[in-house]
């Protein structure tokens, strides 16, 4: 995945103990420089509504689109 800019973004966490959950990015920021960079991400599971740390961008997937639902 990129590193573009996600916040607000809709994501599907990869692996670990969230894995296959879907969220929004609340949180993304980039630090870099001198002696090390890293990047800050936190993502509000659906549902839920908890807030999680994701440790790299690795582990999303950007959702395009999300399904719609339909009353029945």
């Amino acid at each position: 995945m990129s590193t573009d800019n996600l916040l607000g973004a809709a994501v599907r966490i990869r692996r670990g103990w969230h894995g296959g959950r879907t969220g929004k990015v609340t949180v993304f920021e980039q630090h870099g420089g001198p002696p090390s960079s890293y990047t800050v991400i936190k993502v509000q599971l659906d549902g839920s509504g908890q807030v999680i740390n994701i440790n790299s961008v690795e582990e999303l997937e950007k959702l395009t689109g999300l399904p719609s639902t339909q009353a029945v």
